[in-house]
């Protein structure tokens, strides 16, 4: 325990990062300066179908984060994680990956600018949600890239208003500089009962390859109930996001042909009804394929792959706030091939999964 903690100690210094607020006190004390947590999900997993050789017991996210609010017009945060189970992470050799570190400026009551590394500013609320929290991403938000390094700046015209824009550089390989360029709109109405996130993004892979991405969510919450419908469609020449360059990744890579003109389309929808203030049941689908829009080489244009997935569970809050909780989970994914995609030796297996294990934001200091 002691080493754990002198590592998380240790992770804290390495970096920075923010969160603003307009409303502290001009000498914030020592709690508002600094705060330090460690992001904590656990699960036993049993495999139904698929997923064979899948981990039973996975320590989903290990994470330590510190935030703190310096001054009324100055804060940061940092987060580092510690156990990554992202496999690019692991194939570059990587022990553990810096996903925030980042300093905020707030200008006005209605102007911040935030420099580092940070989130993508985009929408939806699947995306919007803290990662520990999630049990399984749509394809979308699992496969694509969130943490870059940049800057954003964010106009709050009203309290239920916000509008950011932020140009940040991303983490593919295939360019020296891949840059973002993105808009985010952030809005509530009817006292929140109706929220919404969207964004537009252009990106600059390499020289003369775009990616667009339009992403929109909706959002509900009224008395025990909330849900989200969240609409995400992404394309572009090198392909964005990925699954189908792994797809088809050709056995030579000096020479063979790397698909291109890729587009993806994802529609993800939940709902939660909190039955009894520690006791909630959610329901989650998710619907998405994958298509050329422009031939390629030997990859014609059309669709390739569609996938649906399900998920539903109970969660148990213990403490009655929205930190640590106990859940059952049950999660379903099948994929459905086209002619074109099996023609090129596609394969897909569709898999089932039960968990049981906890989330917890554990506060150290």
């Amino acid at each position: 325990m002691k080493r754990l903690l002198a590592l998380c100690l240790a992770a804290f210094w390495a970096g920075t990062t923010f969160t603003a607020s307009s409303q502290k006190p001009l000498i914030p004390n020592n709690t508002e300066v600094f705060k330090l947590f460690l992001e904590t999900h656990g699960s036993y997993n049993e495999a139904l179908s698929g997923e064979a050789e899948r981990d039973r017991f996975l320590l989903n996210d290990f994470k330590v984060e510190a935030t703190g609010t310096v001054t009324p017009w100055l804060s940061y945060a940092y987060r580092q994680v510690l156990c990554y189970q992202n496999e690019w992470v692991r194939a570059n050799g990587f022990g553990s990956y810096i996903e925030n570190a980042w300093v905020n400026f707030r200008l006005s009551d209605k102007f911040s600018v935030t420099a580092g590394k940070q989130d993508a500013a985009w929408g939806g609320f699947e995306y919007d949600e803290y990662a520990y929290k999630i049990y399984d991403y749509s394809d979308m938000n699992e496969w694509m890239d969130c943490y870059f390094t940049g800057v954003g700046i964010s106009y709050e015209p009203s309290e239920t208003q916000e509008v950011c824009f932020q140009v940040t550089n991303g983490n593919d390989n295939r360019s020296k500089s891949p840059s973002f360029y993105n808009i985010g709109w952030n809005s509530s109405y009817l006292d929140e009962l109706l929220s919404l996130r969207y964004s537009v993004t252009a990106g600059q892979q390499a020289k003369g390859e775009w990616m667009w991405m339009a992403w929109a969510g909706q959002q509900i919450e009224s008395g025990k109930f909330l849900g989200y419908f969240d609409v995400m469609y992404t394309r572009g020449k090198s392909d964005p996001v990925g699954i189908l360059a792994e797809q088809f990744e050709p056995e030579d890579e000096e020479t063979g042909s790397w698909i291109a003109n890729t587009g993806y389309l994802s529609l993800v929808a939940r709902l939660n009804y909190s039955i009894h203030p520690k006791w909630n049941l959610f329901v989650k689908g998710m619907y998405e394929t994958a298509s050329v829009y422009k031939a390629n080489g030997p990859y014609e244009s059309g669709k390739y792959r569609t996938a649906w997935g399900y998920q539903g569970g109970v969660e148990f809050y213990p403490m009655g706030d929205d930190n640590l909780h106990l859940f059952l989970s049950g999660t379903g994914r099948a994929y459905s091939l086209t002619e074109r995609a099996k023609a090129l030796e596609a394969f897909s297996e569709n898999t089932g999964r039960l968990s049981v294990g906890f989330v917890y934001k554990i506060p150290l200091f």
